[in-house]
């Protein structure tokens, strides 16, 4: 049976109470050994003794509260997954948390024995797997995604594929607009984060069959096979473009907190009608996404 220590930040008494009774009632095959602390510096305290296998906390304390409260528990668990109980209400609250580094969110009113323990398990198993991906040659290291190197060979192998098979597939060349002015003015651990939630967005919402690198700096690449055609491309291109332009909630100097409403630039084309070999092909994607930029436009297939 595995053994895990859960610290809880909560300072209400009765809130308390719940957690612990809704732990109490798991029977399976982990153990909960969870101890509670009322304000940060007491759980400062005790992570500098003994560091827990998972933090629940809530958002709200006397001394600090919102998502406030959230950066600066991360500052000092950074290797400890943070699950985030509140009673807060406001909108999109919870995609908040897990871009400012919550491993995943509870409201306090849907917290059952089932999803508590289920979100504890696979919490913990996320941030593991994370932190082994990070030991992977192939990863960027920031981002998590593909880097340079292994989208360099991947390209290749679906260049000589097509040609082997007679098949097509499309090719995403993503530049963000507005990069430069973050790291400018919130700093670069702004601009990481930022980077950070445009990847995870990339990983999570991508089709199976899609490879997704990180090119260098703010650029991102996508090979996209079973893609025959302009139409398809363009869609494509449209509807990452739709879920990447969005406003992300980072954390700049002095611990504050900006909303960031991000813009980028897309060029997409097919193999081999826009390019008879990988570097031509990368070539004409960075290009038409150039384009694009200097036209003012979301994104372009190259025509």
């Amino acid at each position: 049976m595995n053994r895990w220590l859960i610290y809880l930040l909560e300072d209400n008494d009765d809130d308390v109470y719940l957690i612990k009774s809704t732990l109490s009632k798991y029977n399976g095959r982990h153990q909960f050994r969870l101890k509670s602390f009322d304000n940060v510096e007491s759980l400062k305290q005790a992570t500098l003794q003994c560091s827990p296998d998972i933090l629940l906390m809530d958002l709200n304390l006397p001394e600090s509260t919102g998502l406030n409260t959230l950066i600066i528990v991360k500052h000092f668990v950074a290797c400890t997954p943070i699950i985030v109980l509140t009673g807060n209400s406001e909108d999109g609250i919870g995609e908040k948390t897990i871009q400012l580094g919550a491993q995943d969110y509870i409201p306090k009113h849907e917290l059952t024995t089932s999803l508590l323990t289920r979100t504890i398990v696979f919490s913990k198993e996320r941030f593991e797997l994370q932190r082994n991906l990070e030991n992977m040659v192939v990863m960027d290291k920031l981002t998590m995604l593909n880097n340079r190197g292994s989208f360099d060979s991947e390209l290749h192998r679906y260049v000589q594929d097509a040609i082997r098979y007679n098949t097509q597939f499309g090719l995403l060349f993503i530049d963000l607009d507005n990069f430069k002015l973050v790291n400018d003015e919130l700093g670069h651990q702004a601009g990481d984060q930022l980077l950070k939630s445009i990847a995870a967005k990339l990983k999570m919402f991508r089709r199976t069959s899609d490879f997704v690198a990180r090119y260098g700096g703010d650029e991102f690449v996508i090979i996209a096979p079973h893609v025959s055609n302009k139409e398809q491309l363009a869609k494509l291109t449209q509807h990452k473009y739709t879920l990447l332009a969005d406003n992300y909630c980072i954390e700049g100097v002095n611990n504050q907190i900006h909303e960031v409403n991000l813009e980028l630039s897309i060029g997409a084309v097919l193999f081999p009608e826009d390019g008879e070999d990988e570097t031509q092909l990368l070539n004409n994607a960075d290009a038409t996404m150039y384009q694009a930029k200097e036209t003012g436009k979301p994104y372009k297939v190259m025509n």
